[in-house]
């Protein structure tokens, strides 16, 4: 693969995997509808369309909101030449696999999902997640082929991808945002001076989770149909946790509930391990 193309150049992802590539192959072309958020040099070209950007890649990589992503897969595939692979990135792979699915033979389509962000560095072991389209043992090599120190994690078809990254990432980020709604609505700095391990941790999660833009919280949430149902879920163990907490003149109640709980957790996970892996974190961060 000498030639590739980033469509979405511009997005943070986009520009992510545009420097990628730029330290690794000869040559990038690029493309965004904000072209003015490029920047070209030595070995990245910033091309005026799609059929430009992609017309003599071996490889297209797709890096465009979710909702926008089949649309594009089916745009590029017109411009671009026999035996390329044309792959994308979106955190929901429900319609977009259907899109890869519909390509002509004469394309190589490769759908997978970085569970890092734009922040990740380039030189750091990293997951990618693959939903073989056509053939595994060939889509398994390109993931491959395309990064260094990787990582890649097989899931079996685009709905145990689309549930998994419900809980994964729908519900996680569905509830830090509920989080982040609640303490903005007090002293956020005196908290900040006060906190401990626990409460550092999590504000730095959903901060970090607040950087993101909001197609992608959205596609999350509510794009991907499945963790609407997750999220419902977690209400109603919220409501019930609440009635427990504020309904009860006793704590036996709670006490049970959170000894199930841990319980549950205990059989899946060495929550002491947890426990230390949470310390070594923080000293990490300071």
């Amino acid at each position: 693969m000498q030639e590739i193309a980033v469509v979405g150049a511009g997005g943070k992802m986009g520009s992510w995997f545009t420097s990628y590539f730029a330290h690794r192959r000869p040559l990038v072309s690029i493309y965004d509808i904000n072209r003015r958020s490029l920047k070209a040099s030595r070995n990245i070209r910033i091309a005026g369309s799609i059929k430009e950007c992609v017309k003599s890649a071996d490889l297209v990589l797709i890096c465009v909101p979710v909702r926008l992503t089949p649309k594009v897969v089916a745009e590029c595939a017109k411009s671009m030449k026999a035996g390329a692979v044309i792959a994308e990135i979106s955190s929901v792979k429900h319609r977009t696999f259907q899109a890869l699915a519909r390509l002509q033979r004469d394309l190589r389509p490769l759908c997978i999902h970085p569970m890092f962000g734009p922040g990740a560095s380039e030189s750091k072991k990293y997951k990618v997640l693959l939903v073989p389209v056509r053939n595994e043992e060939a889509e398994l090599k390109t993931a491959h082929e395309m990064f260094e120190n990787v990582v890649v994690k097989m899931l079996p078809d685009a709905k145990t991808h689309d549930e998994s990254i419900a809980m994964v990432l729908g519900l996680t980020y569905f509830a830090n945002v509920i989080f982040a709604k609640v303490i903005t609505r007090g002293n956020l700095e005196l908290l900040k001076e006060i906190s401990g391990t626990t409460f550092g941790l999590q504000l730095l999660l959903a901060e970090s989770i607040l950087t993101d833009e909001p197609d992608l919280i959205i596609a999350l949430i509510r794009e991907n149909p499945l963790a609407r149902k997750y999220i419902r879920q977690y209400l109603k163990e919220a409501s019930a946790t609440a009635r427990l907490v504020s309904t009860t003149k006793s704590s036996k109640g709670l006490e049970a509930e959170l000894r199930k709980v841990k319980s549950r957790m205990q059989k899946q996970q060495d929550l002491q391990q947890s426990y230390r892996r949470m310390y070594d974190i923080t000293e990490g961060l300071k």
